[in-house]
């Protein structure tokens, strides 16, 4: 390894890494330190694992299994990291991954290179696979594949339907200019030379060549684009210059305006130009195919009338017998195309054009190579070198055949010519592209937020960055997304809706290949299909020029909507080519939604921000539904294939639909008779005026079915061999979901029991709740929830059975075992005992290692006191602890303690006891006296006033009282009130009203009311004047009746009993209340010359030590703990006075 070290340049250092500021704060170099040392570890570790993987996939004698066995235990090192907000997280977070990407990019080419040992173990292991060879014949070797060797327990294991084998694209014909792969080698039993060039390099070479072309093309871009802005910069400057009424910060705020401005506006036009450019050379191949289009289909036609009259394509139907009919596709689909792909003809026609060039395209290779195409420009297989090396072009056309395919990685089932598809570049899934930072966080602020970080770093101009989205974000027909447009703040559609109107559009314009023309210089015309949809090329541009700069989904969006082309399905045309992908939870978290985008995390760095919301977020993925309707429809559906297809199907697979039938019966029968029936009295008593609900397990649910003598098991692996739920895919439901979309747009749409996509089969979601019910009781529950009497004649609920996820901890395993790392980054993670017995919990050296860490930190940070003079008895400003599998860092804030005052006030100013719990805080004493509390605050707090109320019912209750008793108005001429909204839509609205307040001149301020945990207290920015006083009102903690809630708490108990590591129920429930105050508190204090007072408002905050001293550091160390006089109202009063009254610059 030392020769290889040797060709690389060093790894990156904090001291290292190009900082845009000239002095950065102290804790931002350590936390980039704490990131770069861990990356570093586990770049050499990984570097060991892919040397005994190699061998391990090589060597003959190991089972599958075993090898499976060794995947799963290499996890990706975890990388915790606790920042306060305002600390300049996010930019160290760019800056560091950023540098470690850039080493990568060579240091993956050079070890692929190195590896000269690779050769032979794949050369070995074709001979395993079956392929002659001199060793392998000299060995003696059985020629039997490993997949052969494998004991089969079922014939499940063993049977593919038809179409289901691996899907490998055909070997192009070899040309003497470009000399074909192994392959020859192979065949001859001729063994490559030392000298010859390895297919390690041939690979290397074949993406670097791919890599500089994308640079190139993309550099082209953005020199007309830096060009044209000079051009409109220096005219802008030249007619300001005339006027010098304004002072220099206005002159210098104008111009950072105007030059985002211009280059948006810019933007938009160089892509409308390049979308128009794309749709017109479709248009001509188009016509150009036109020509030939009579006598080639004539010919074909007599070929297969010949051919058939011969018996040359008369198929049996003994494939039929023993397999699940494959011909019947809903919608007269041909079955091919997934409901996520573009449907236009435009595949069909480019997959002509590659039938009819296909010898030009090999015999000009190098005129090829200067000139690709866009869509061959973003080809993954190209820029990871996994695709054919002489033709780039027809990777790019034949785009579909590794994604439908789960087997095609596996080297036991490959022969020599397609060993080389399995290496890339960088260890990256192959057709997968570039090795990729994928940052994640739960809002869409947060998202452009990182990639405003970006845009400053010494990479921000060149780094090739993609956001994904939704729909409803990035849809740019205003047909889809709204059911007016007269009316559009009203009348926009849910993300259902927009996916469902989307999905039919393509599905109509597939059937249709005439509709979504543009004609008249650019006016739509009336068609079936998207207007934007136009042309797979028109997609592949714009997604070209989306990574010109680095753009969030706002510019995405504009882009899209300028050059008339869809976004959506643009950003996800640039995954493989982007270095960085931005994304919410949701998508990151999912292997189904990461699988349906084609995103792969394969050796990707993943950047969880806010990283506390993911164990929420796991088990709200994780949880699932089946109901009355759902089911039924399911069976509806089986019933009409097996009446179809019975005497074609086998008896073994009419077995197995037999199975399925009579799990649906059961729970349709079971469900039905809840409502009246009591079931021996376990699922509770019998109550028509309340919706009753039940919790068990899944095991009780099987006995109370009376399936338990079913094997779940068989029938889930049979589910997805046969993909029964896409052949059942539009037998019944669509006529359900058609009354969803066929409505008038300006009348209300009939209410209905549950949403059903024609696009997604009820089948499907019975399989996921069978999966769900196949596991053990610790990981969830089933909740039984039938309607009450009144509600169930209504019809607006159905009986339906829940799936809650109780334990997650395993949850983030699709992750870990993929990444190359995982950072889980917020401000608010600690202690990090808690956030690893919730995802890493089964992990017991993360969990020993989370330990120790928080064992450290309460010894050597947390206990010593930082207002002291003495330095040797501060804490140090931050602690890192770094193993093998998990590190963690930990920092204090970056203001000086006189820039923050935190208070504690336990009593009104009438003297009455502050106290919020949930049994005294809604009478009307204790909401006047909050009133009386906040108005006497605004006498003394300048600008912004934030006040954090612990729900939204309550915030409801606080209002109507005082709205009774004139209090508001009282308040509200002291400062305007403005409230948080319900709909996430309104939130920009409403912080755009209230800052304009703030910073008004009457200087009033502006009073804020939120709530703790809402769409306000996580994400927002309320640096400055926008927020010197934040009021927390009261402790959230959650209610500690809910059942799913005391079911989290009584497993984390057993664990902490069982391990003796990890907290325990008590804990975590005061972790999950703790951890929503401190980040209403943070909202306040944004960079090192903030400043705020922080006033805790409940009795318990003083009364008791363990909600103080969870309280983070930075915020109890200018106040030691707290005293009894401290917290009466005189006393805060005259401190935050105190605190105002300060002459600060």
């Amino acid at each position: 390894m030392n020769n290889d070290e040797t060709t690389v340049a060093p790894f990156p250092t904090a001291a290292t890494v190009p900082f845009p500021f000239d002095s950065p704060y102290e804790v931002q170099l350590e936390l980039m330190d704490a990131i770069l040392v861990s990356l570093r570890q586990c770049r050499t570790n990984a570097r060991d694992s892919n040397e005994n993987k190699i061998d391990g996939t090589n060597n003959s004698s190991g089972s599958g299994r075993n090898e499976k066995t060794r995947r799963r235990r290499r996890r990706a090192p975890i990388i915790m990291l606790e920042s306060p907000t305002g600390t300049g997280k996010s930019m160290s977070l760019a800056c560091a991954s950023m540098a470690w990407l850039r080493h990568c990019e060579q240091a993956d080419v050079d070890d692929l290179i190195n590896a000269k040992s690779l050769t032979k173990d794949a050369t070995n292991d074709a001979g395993d696979a079956g392929i002659t060879s001199p060793q392998g014949n000299k060995e003696g070797t059985s020629a039997k594949p490993l997949a052969e060797k494998r004991k089969v327990y079922d014939w499940i294991e063993t049977w593919q339907p038809p179409g289901e084998q691996t899907k490998l694209p055909p070997p192009l014909p070899a040309s003497k200019s470009t000399p074909s792969s192994s392959s020859t080698s192979c065949t001859n039993n001729v063994q490559p030379t030392a000298t010859s060039t390895t297919p390690q390099v041939k690979i290397a070479n074949f993406a670097l060549q791919n890599r500089q072309a994308l640079n190139t093309e993309l550099q082209s871009i953005r020199s007309r684009l830096d060009r044209l802005l000079n051009i409109a910069l220096t005219a802008a400057t030249a007619s300001s210059n005339n006027n010098h009424t304004s002072t220099n910060t206005r002159n210098e705020q104008m111009a950072r305006n105007l030059q985002k401005e211009q280059e948006r506006t810019l933007r938009e036009n160089l892509v409308r130009s390049g979308v128009s450019s794309a749709i017109a050379k479709h248009r001509k191949r188009k016509r150009n195919r036109n020509v030939h289009s009579v006598s080639s289909s004539l010919k074909q036609r007599k070929k297969s009338y010949c051919d058939s009259v011969n018996g040359v394509n008369i198929q049996t139907r003994s494939n039929e017998d023993e397999f699940l009919v494959d011909e019947y596709h809903s919608d007269g689909g041909d079955g091919k195309r997934h409901a996520d792909d573009l449907s236009t003809d435009s595949d069909d026609d480019d997959d002509d054009d590659d039938r009819m060039g296909l010898n030009n395209h090999i015999a000009k290779q190098s005129k090829q190579q200067q000139s690709l195409s866009a869509r061959a420009l973003l080809e993954g297989s190209n820029l990871d070198g996994s695709g054919y090396q002489h033709d780039a072009e027809k990777n790019a056309m034949m785009r579909k055949w590794d994604k439908d395919d789960k087997n095609s990685n596996d080297i036991s089932k490959m022969n020599s010519t397609d060993i080389n598809m399995v290496i890339s570049v960088g260890g990256v899934t192959p057709g997968a592209g570039v090795r990729k930072i994928i940052y994640a966080a739960r809002t869409h602020s947060q998202l452009s937020q990182f990639i405003g970080e970006l845009r400053r770093t010494k990479w921000g101009k060149d780094v090739k960055v993609v956001a994904l989205g939704s729909r409803s974000l990035l849809c740019c027909n205003d047909d889809v997304m709204y059911q007016s447009k007269t009316n559009k703040k009203n009348s926009r559609r849910c993300e259902a809706d927009i996916t469902e109107l989307c999905l039919d559009m393509q599905k109509k314009k597939s059937n249709n290949s005439n509709n979504g023309e543009t004609k008249n210089n650019g006016q739509k015309t009336k068609t079936n299909g998207c207007p934007y949809l136009v042309s797979r090329d028109a997609i592949s541009t714009l997604a070209m020029h989306s990574m010109v700069r680095p753009s969030d989904i706002e510019d995405m969006a504009s882009l899209g909507k300028a050059s008339h082309a869809c976004s959506y399905y643009a950003s996800r045309e640039a995954l493989a080519a982007a270095e960085v992908v931005v994304l919410p939870y949701n998508t990151l978290l999912s292997p189904q939604a990461r699988q349906s985008v084609g995103l792969s995390i394969a050796n990707a760095l993943v950047v969880i921000d806010e990283a506390h919301n993911i164990p929420e977020t796991l088990r709200a993925l994780s949880s699932c539904k089946l109901s009355m309707q759902v089911a039924e429809a399911a069976l509806a559906q089986l019933l009409a294939y097996t009446r179809k297809y019975s005497e074609r199907l086998a008896g073994r697979n009419l077995f197995y639909l037999g199975q399925i039938r009579k799990i649906l019966m059961a729970m349709i029968k079971f469900l039905k008779r809840g409502s009246s029936q009591d079931d021996d009295g376990r699922l509770g008593t019998n109550n028509n005026s309340v919706q009753r609900k039940e919790m068990i397990a899944a095991v009780d649910l099987m006995f109370s079915l009376k399936l338990d003598n079913i094997n779940l098991f068989s029938i889930l692996r049979y589910l997805k061999k046969s993909r029964l739920s896409q052949k059942l895919l539009g037998f019944v439901n669509h006529t359900a979901a058609a009354t969803t979309t066929n409505n008038v747009p300006n009348e209300p749409a009939p209410q209905r029991l549950e949403f059903m996509s024609k696009h997604v089969s009820s089948m499907s979601i019975f399989e996921t709740f069978l999966e769900k019910l196949s596991g053990t009781s610790r990981e969830g529950k089933i909740i039984i929830e039938w309607p009450s009497e009144e509600t169930s004649t209504t019809g607006n609920i159905s009986p339906t059975l829940r799936f809650v996820q109780i334990h997650s901890a395993s949850q983030l395993d699709n992750v870990v075992e993929e990444a190359h790392a995982v950072i889980l980054a917020g401000g608010t993670l600690r202690p990090f005992s808690h956030v690893s017995a919730e995802l890493f919990g089964d992990d017991v050296d993360v969990m020993r290692a989370a330990s120790e860490a928080e064992g450290q930190l309460t010894r050597k940070f947390d206990m010593l006191p930082s207002s002291t003079s003495n330095k040797l008895l501060r804490p140090p400003s931050s602690m890192t602890q770094i193993t093998p599998s998990l590190t963690t860092f930990t920092c204090g804030h970056v203001i000086p303690p006189n820039n923050v005052l935190t208070s504690c006030l336990s009593f009104g100013p009438t003297s009455i006891k502050l106290d919020f719990r949930h049994s005294s805080r809604s009478s009307n004493q204790m909401i006047d006296e909050l009133g009386r509390t906040i108005m006497n605050m605004c006498n003394v707090v300048p600008s912004g006033f934030v006040v954090f109320l612990p729900s939204y019912k309550y915030e409801s209750q606080v209002f109507q009282r005082w709205r009774s008793t004139g209090m508001l108005s009282q308040i509200d001429r002291l400062k305007p009130i403005h409230r948080e909204p319900k709909n996430s839509r309104d939130v920009e609205d409403a912080l755009a009203r209230y800052s304009s307040e703030v910073s008004s001149p009457s200087k009033k301020g502006a009073l804020l009311f939120s709530v703790m945990g809402g769409k306000m207290s996580e994400g927002i920015n309320f640096a400055n004047e926008m927020a010197r006083c934040v009021l927390v009102a009261g402790l959230p903690f959650p209610d500690i009746t809910d059942p799913v809630l005391k079911e989290k708490m009584e497993s984390l108990d057993k664990d902490f009993r069982r391990r003796g590591t990890g907290i325990n129920g008590q804990d975590y429930y005061q972790n999950l209340c703790m951890r929503t105050v401190n980040q209403s508190v943070g909202r306040a204090i944004r960079h090192s010359n903030d400043y705020a007072a922080i006033v805790l408002c409940d009795y318990r905050y003083s009364s008791e030590m363990r909600i103080w001293n969870a309280l983070p550091q930075w915020l109890r160390r200018g106040s030691g703990a707290p005293r009894c006089e401290d917290a009466s109202f005189g006393k805060v009063m005259k401190n935050v006075r105190s605190f105002f009254a300060q002459d600060r610059k």
